[in-house]
């Protein structure tokens, strides 16, 4: 994705009415200049590249200050040499090429560096100066009061460009501050993915693993029946990212389940292969939103990953995802071990408790009078 600056955007936005105020100047100064002759007429032709560059730079400011300064120089001559009377307005130029430098001077001022922006506005500068001298000798004890207001506008054009610097470097600093935000976000995000899915696979892995060193002395035919259980767990972990690598490198969301009953049978399948004595109870909606349906599925898993990892010798685990009168999801994971202590700062309960909160439901997790027990309500869509 593309992100234009915001100086871009508001260039663009404001060139084409920035050329039909030149087009307009022009146009009047055409009508004052009645009767000035065909000398009258190359000064006013000699006043369009100015106007074009001025118009130009919006997007392109290479050769606007080269044009613009020999459009400048060459009608002093002329103005010189022919006692060509222009009308000018507090400027020794005229009305149209006062108005173009006063629009390159904003523009340069706000889009090029400092060293860039000073030398251009100094060419303009020194060849309004010389227009000064050259054009009749502009330069007298009547017009001071005209140069004055000459110099007011030059400082007013470049504060202009000085305001809206300022401005675009702020905004910068905001869209830089946004970017770095969502580029934080989204790497909590898959940190979280990535624990939620691997670790319940490796879970499996090590439980079996672990099962079948202790029994392979005894008894070698059973710690090779859960060879099998091992290689489909880290197939399956393999598999899990894979799909998310390739959703990365897609740029898109994952996808969510779109059989919630069935992946939750098939996890809680995964746990009574690894010897713990489950039960299920489900209740779900004919339609789960994706967001919700994926939360639901990996808060089961992080949880009967807990309860491989932390849980003392347990004889059953209770798995409910049942709908509540409230319009919401009610996931119960309860085991009966030993009371254990599950550190409060792992990134497992961080994860489980920041999806739900993103949903705006409920999480609670903690031991109770036999175990431990995870706790969330997830409100349906439209029912936060």
């Amino acid at each position: 994705m593309v992100v234009l600056p915001l100086s871009a955007v508001d260039s663009h936005r404001g060139q084409w009415p920035i050329a039909a105020g030149l087009a307009l100047l022009m146009l009047g100064e055409l009508l004052l200049m009645n009767g000035l002759g065909s000398a009258g007429a190359l000064v006013w032709l000699l006043s369009v590249p100015p106007c074009i560059a001025a118009v130009a730079s919006f997007k392109s400011r290479d050769f606007a200050i080269p044009v613009t300064v020999a459009s400048i120089f060459v009608s002093s001559f002329v103005i010189r040499l022919f006692h060509v009377n222009m009308p000018t307005i507090l400027s020794p130029l005229t009305i149209a090429e006062t108005a173009a430098c006063l629009v390159l001077t904003a523009v340069i001022v706000r889009e090029e560096p400092r060293r860039a922006a000073t030398w251009s506005v100094g060419w303009l500068m020194a060849v309004s100066f010389f227009a000064a001298i050259v054009r009749d000798n502009w330069i007298s004890g009547s017009n001071y009061n005209e140069m004055l207001g000459s110099l007011v506008l030059g400082f007013g054009a470049v504060g202009v460009g000085l305001y809206f610097r300022a401005r675009d470097t702020e905004s910068g600093r905001l869209i830089a501050s946004a970017i770095t935000d969502a580029q934080k976000e989204e790497r909590i995000a898959l940190a979280r993915e990535l624990h939620d899915v691997v670790a319940h696979h490796v879970t499996g892995m090590l439980v079996q693993a672990q099962a079948a060193l202790e029994v392979s002395d005894d008894d070698p035919k059973a710690a090779h029946r859960l060879l099998p259980g091992i290689v489909r767990s880290g197939t399956e972990a393999l598999g899990a990212m894979r799909r998310m690598v390739g959703t990365l490198r897609q740029g898109e969301n994952e996808i969510a389940t779109t059989d919630l009953a069935a992946d939750v049978i098939a996890t809680v399948e995964r746990t009574r292969e690894l010897g713990f004595e489950t039960r299920l109870r489900i209740d779900l909606p004919d339609e789960v939103p994706p967001e919700l349906g994926r939360s639901v599925l990996r808060l089961v898993q992080e949880s009967l990953t807990n309860v491989h990892k932390h849980a003392q010798s347990p004889t059953m685990i209770d798995v409910e995802i049942l709908r509540t009168p409230q319009n919401a999801l009610r996931v119960v994971v309860a085991d009966d071990g030993q009371p254990h202590e599950l550190n409060q700062g792992g990134y497992g309960l961080v994860g489980m408790r920041e999806r739900v909160d993103l949903l705006g439901g409920l999480f609670s997790a903690g031991p109770r009078e036999n175990g431990w027990q995870v706790l969330a309500e997830l409100p349906l869509e439209g029912s936060k």
